[in-house]
């Protein structure tokens, strides 16, 4: 419709001109026939003014949007900026404090699941170096702490207070004395003097190191190639009795801690070291007496076995000598593989288990026989032999062979006349 109105209006415009003008006006009548013949050139034309109309709406149309925008944001950022605003250095101090609180939370947390994880021998509390609630930092306790963990045991266990593996190694890496490739010999005494204890340097004297053990200090030993470790190994001598048997805190086996060992034989196993090692006595002045009142009350119940009757012993003899050729008949071919000694390290069972090997049977009669509520509860709480291969990860053991060794001081002739 509006192409024609313009077309109409084109024509009206030329009719007009005709009337003013004669030759003229026929030249130029010619000259706009000539330059639109059609339709086509005067459509054209028009579409070309609509463009540029609509393009300029357009453009001002934006222009205005954009302005709209630009005064929207100027004003909200005016409302913004009349807020009052705290203070950077504050915003920051918030910010520390609030991570601060956090960290020590966490701490607490993890010191209270650390104490939770009290393990015993005997009356003493041990550390195993391989332990996962340990190893969740960057300490690698498990491949290279059992210095700081050997350490742990003789300071907890002196000064009565828990002291973790994860403590001491903490400190040790921050003065220097321990990395991921393990202990220096000087951080035994450097440790040691830290937690306000005592230490001095045996080096391989049996006599010093046997003194020590029998007044109720304790010894940190660096073991060698050999029965302990293949290249160089931190433990903790706990203890020694009559015979020269030590009883020791291997931090990186629970199976070795529970035995015990001459004393000449540790030493055999120790490696050459520097820092008055590889011995090194612990003690603590506030506890030493405590310590000593320990072991007398020890001895004398140790001299109270020693002084059974012969009739006594020799029944007991007789019945343990039999237990273990009963055994002997009923073990499984794979257990017969196994050495006696470990053959009979039982490991604590998870309520009531269905025990297919014999062991337990055997272990029920010993206590009956021997009226030793001990051995009857053992053979119904642990698992012994192919049983136990299910329940490896526990951490509560028990020495058969060790036990029978403290109530009848015979294991040596038992060796004797029965092949394991």
């Amino acid at each position: 419709m509006r192409r024609r109105v313009m077309t109409i209006a084109m024509a009206t415009f030329f009719a007009g001109m005709m009337a003013f003008c004669d030759v003229d006006i026929i030249a130029a009548e010619e000259n706009v026939v000539t330059e639109a013949t059609t339709e086509t050139a005067i459509i054209s034309t028009t579409e070309e003014v609509t463009t540029e109309q609509n393009q300029s709406e357009l453009k001002n149309n934006t222009t205005k949007v954009e302005n709209k925008v630009t005064i929207s944001k100027k004003h909200k950022k005016d409302e913004t900026s009349s807020r009052r605003k705290r203070p950077k250095s504050k915003e920051r101090y918030y910010k520390k404090k609030k991570i601060a609180e956090k960290n020590v939370g966490s701490k607490n947390e993890i010191i209270k699941k650390q104490k939770n994880q009290k393990e015993y021998i005997g009356d003493y509390i041990y550390f195993n170096q391989t332990d996962s609630i340990w190893n969740n930092n960057n300490l690698s306790l498990r491949s290279a702490g059992c210095g700081p963990t050997a350490v742990a045991v003789c300071i907890s266990n002196l000064t009565h207070k828990f002291v973790s593996p994860v403590t001491v190694a903490g400190w040790a890496k921050k003065e220097g004395y321990y990395s991921s490739s393990g202990s220096l010999h000087s951080a035994i005494p450097a440790m040691a003097s830290h937690w306000n204890l005592q230490c001095r340097g045996l080096y391989k004297n049996e006599k010093e190191i046997e003194r020590a053990l029998r007044s109720g200090h304790m010894v940190v030993g660096l073991m060698g190639p050999g029965y302990f470790t293949n290249g160089g190994h931190f433990i903790s001598l706990l203890t020694i009795n009559k015979k020269g048997m030590v009883e020791v805190a291997d931090v990186g086996s629970r199976v070795r801690s529970q035995k015990t060992y001459d004393l000449a034989f540790i030493i055999q196993n120790s490696k050459i070291a520097d820092a008055g090692g590889p011995f090194w006595e612990i003690w603590s002045n506030k506890t030493d007496g405590n310590n000593n009142k320990k072991q007398k009350r020890k001895n004398k119940v140790h001299n109270k076995v020693i002084k059974q009757s012969d009739d006594q012993k020799k029944n007991k003899e007789e019945i343990i000598r039999k237990f273990y050729l009963n055994l002997q008949i009923d073990l499984t071919d794979f257990e017969k593989e196994i050495p006696m000694d470990e053959l009979l390290i039982g490991i604590k069972s998870q309520g009531i288990q269905d025990h297919k090997s014999k062991i337990n049977d055997h272990l029920k009669e010993l206590g009956n026989q021997l009226n030793d509520e001990k051995i009857v509860q053992v053979s119904e709480t642990y698992s012994f032999g192919m049983d136990a291969m299910q329940l490896h990860k526990e951490r509560t053991y028990f020495a058969v062979p060790t036990y029978l060794e403290n109530i009848t001081r015979i294991k040596k002739w038992i060796k004797k006349k029965i092949s394991f």
